[in-house]
């Protein structure tokens, strides 16, 4: 006969000792499967109490269940008098999470708060752990040990050794930090690999202090490769990255990469890497053909790098951001640049201090600038300080008008060469109209006063120059919306948007001028200027929201100056050109998994493009990618780009990268790879080819071991 006894929950107050806290990962543990003070429902083919001995019993499909977490054992049994309470015949809990606490037999002492867990197994679903010992002892709140305990994130059915897993002779686990064990072996499908008489792993989620995956590898260039990362998860608002970079044939790499936050409104980031070159005449004979991308040979065998950002907000809207970028030689990045800073032509150290208000922008820099393509700096100009204010469109009291402004000082500084000072303001007058709404007009006046103090070797010399702009903006906006008859598509809205301008400056005699940079320098304008704008919007219902998808985007634009078209010819070959470049854009997305896009610049006279950037993207839901690119600057650069990645099942993708050179005629880089995918563990295997050589990576990522610095730290996929 089957009996509730619904006051008998004090029988369950063992249980609150005994179970680790897998209710949740969302929260700390808190040393207790199920919760005290909540009510307990027992169920069993048999109950009953002794009044003499003062002691619970239950026998025979024992369930015990409470807000969501049950219980069953074949027999329960609690000792008042002593505050022993075991039981037998198999004893599984599992929570409403999927998280799992079973064994043989469970012993606990409620007065000393210790439980002894026979053949008990632990399994925390949220990261898929698996420990297991022949003896699992709570030393404490949220402490355990275990005897011939395991550790594993592989699912196999019961019998059957891992994928992989770590066993030691005895075990110490801590709630939500680690484990601990000692005689520790690392064993694939039960055979030992590897040893070590002391290991830790970790046992919760997120940011975890330990190694990141090792990467070893090899080349020609390099040997045998060895990459060991180490994550320091100093606090809740710290960590660090240590490197260590073993390269048997060509030197060792060591660095550190700190991050922290504050503040809400205050953090940084501080980078600093240090490489010993064994010989750097033989790295540079390895990449003699890499010409494009050629560098004074500054380089000795002690390589470095310094990059530091920090953002401080203040109070009354003011900004403080450091940016600081140092290396040891021009070199640099070709030996040790990811794949957009190989070819740096320039690095900017920038030190800001901006101030906001509602109206008003003012922003004071220290810009210092390294020219990596040129040995000797002393001629870069410096801009120590620059200042910019800026204004926003103001009414001018109760008339239509509007005013704006745009004002810098600017400090020049170089040790050889001209130095000087600027001051450059630009006020803007302007009247927006909208007749009837049917287009936005707006005329604009802009005087420019711009004043030197330019030192010419020991000479100081001032200069002025005194200019005006006028313009004239005239725009507006088309809107069309389309209902066709899909039940996929609610909406399509088409946006139409014409800009006409007039654009005038005068001429101006500036030869004597010093000339700094481009606002030194300021040509003569009388020009008019079209654009047009057309966007294609896609409605669709999904679900109980809308989505928008913009399946066409395109933009175009070109310049007519009368100055051009009017001039007198100055030979028989010469030739009026008032047109400019005809610009343009247009991006088309068919559908969510599908991107072209295309951008550039193309001279009606010669009739090519200047420059150019197409792409295409293709994504589905399998996994499978596909990416090509093709970027063009004329008598500068011309690469190709793609990447593709393809899902053959389950568990293996194909990746393959490739950047060539239509200058060069050869390819930059080429990068093939394999990504093996288990339920616990994968593998990526890549084979990089470069001009200066060729590189093999393996890595293997542990699931909850490879991820202990919250990110995966396998080779970035292409």
């Amino acid at each position: 006969m089957t009996k509730t006894l619904s006051r008998l929950y004090i029988f369950l107050v063992f249980l609150v000792l005994a179970m680790p806290a897998v209710e949740t990962w969302a929260e700390e543990p808190n040393g207790g499967f199920f919760k005290e003070g909540a009510p307990v429902e027992i169920t069993a083919d048999y109950l009953s109490y002794d009044k003499g001995t003062d002691t619970y019993v239950a026998r025979g499909n024992v369930v015990i269940v409470q807000e969501g977490v049950t219980l069953t054992t074949e027999s329960a049994m609690l000792d008042m008098a002593s505050g022993v309470a075991t039981a037998s015949g198999g004893v599984v809990a599992v929570d409403e999470g999927g998280n799992v606490v079973e064994g043989e037999d469970l012993r606990l002492d409620i007065n000393k708060k210790t439980a002894v867990l026979a053949k008990g197994r632990i399994f925390f679903k949220a990261d898929n752990v698996h420990i297991t010992g022949d003896e699992i002892r709570k030393t404490g709140k949220e402490t355990y040990e275990a005897d011939r305990a395991t550790y594993t994130t592989c699912d196999c059915p019961e019998g059957k050794r891992p994928a992989w897993d770590f066993s030691s002779s005895r075990a110490n686990i801590t709630l939500g930090e680690y484990l601990t064990g000692t005689n520790a072996t690392f064993r694939l499908k039960g055979v030992p690999l590897l040893y070590s008489p002391y290991v830790v792993v970790p046992v919760k989620r997120g940011r975890q202090t330990g190694f990141l995956t090792p990467k070893p590898g090899y080349s020609k260039l390099r040997g045998f490769i060895l990459d060991v990362p180490f994550f320091w998860a100093i606090s809740k608002n710290t960590d660090a990255t240590f490197y260590l970079d073993l390269e048997t044939e060509r030197g060792l790499g060591k660095g550190v990469e700190f991050r922290y936050i504050r503040t809400r409104k205050s953090s940084g980031e501080f980078f600093f890497y240090h490489y010993r070159e064994k010989d750097i005449d033989r790295v540079r004979e390895f990449r003699e053909d890499v010409g494009n991308l050629s560098r004074p040979l500054s380089a000795t065998n002690d390589r470095w790098e310094l990059k530091y950002d920090h953002t401080e907000v203040l109070a009354y809207g003011v900004t403080l951001k450091a940016d600081i970028n140092i290396v040891s030689d021009d070199e640099y990045f070709i030996d040790f640049g990811a794949d957009g800073n190989r070819s740096l032509e320039s690095l900017e150290t920038n030190l800001s201090i901006s101030k906001r208000w509602s109206q008003y922008n003012l922003v004071t820099q220290f810009r210092v600038f390294d020219n990596l393509l040129k040995e000797d700096d002393s001629s870069e100009l410096m801009k120590l300080p620059e200042v910019t204010f800026t204004s926003s469109n103001q009414k001018v009291g109760k008339t239509p008008f509007y005013i704006s402004s745009s004002s810098s000082y600017i400090n020049f500084v170089r040790e050889e060469g001209d130095e000087g000072q600027r001051l450059d303001m630009l006020p803007r007058l302007s009247l927006p109209l909208s007749p009837r709404g049917y287009f936005d007009f707006t005329p604009s006046f802009g005087p420019r006063a711009t004043f030197w103090l330019a030192k010419d070797g020991s000479e100081n010399r001032f200069s002025d120059r005194y200019l005006y702009d006028a313009t004239v903006d005239l725009i507006t906006t088309f809107v069309r919306v389309y209902f066709p008859e899909s039940k996929d598509v609610e909406a399509v809205k088409h946006t139409l948007r014409p800009k006409l301008s007039y654009t005038y400056i005068p001429e101006s005699v500036q030869t004597g001028l010093p000339n700094f940079d481009g606002v030194d320098r300021i040509e003569a304008a009388n020009k008019f200027t079209y654009s047009l704008n057309s966007i294609l919007t896609g409605k669709y219902l999904k679900g109980e929201r809308n989505e928008y998808l913009d399946h066409v985007y395109m933009e175009i634009s070109q310049s007519f100056d009368i100055n051009e078209a009017t001039r007198k010819l100055v030979s028989e070959t010469d030739r009026r050109k008032p047109l400019s470049e005809l610009s343009g854009e247009l991006v088309i997305r068919p559908a969510a998994w599908s991107r072209m896009s295309g951008k550039g610049k193309y001279d009606v006279y010669e009739d090519w493009f200047t420059s150019y950037d197409a792409d295409l993207e293709l994504t589905d839901s399998r996994g499978d990618s596909l990416y090509l690119a093709h970027r063009f600057v004329r008598d500068s650069t011309n690469y190709f780009e793609g990447s593709a990645r393809l899902h053959v099942n389950a568990n293996v993708d194909l990746t393959y990268r490739k950047r060539f050179s239509f200058d060069e005629e050869s390819d930059i880089e080429t990068i093939y790879g394999i990504v093996y995918s288990h339920q616990c563990w994968s593998a990526y295997l890549t084979y990089t080819e470069r001009i200066e050589e060729s590189v093999v990576y393996l890595t293997v990522d542990l699931m909850g071991i490879g991820r202990v610095a919250g990110v995966k730290t396998t080779i970035d996929s292409p």
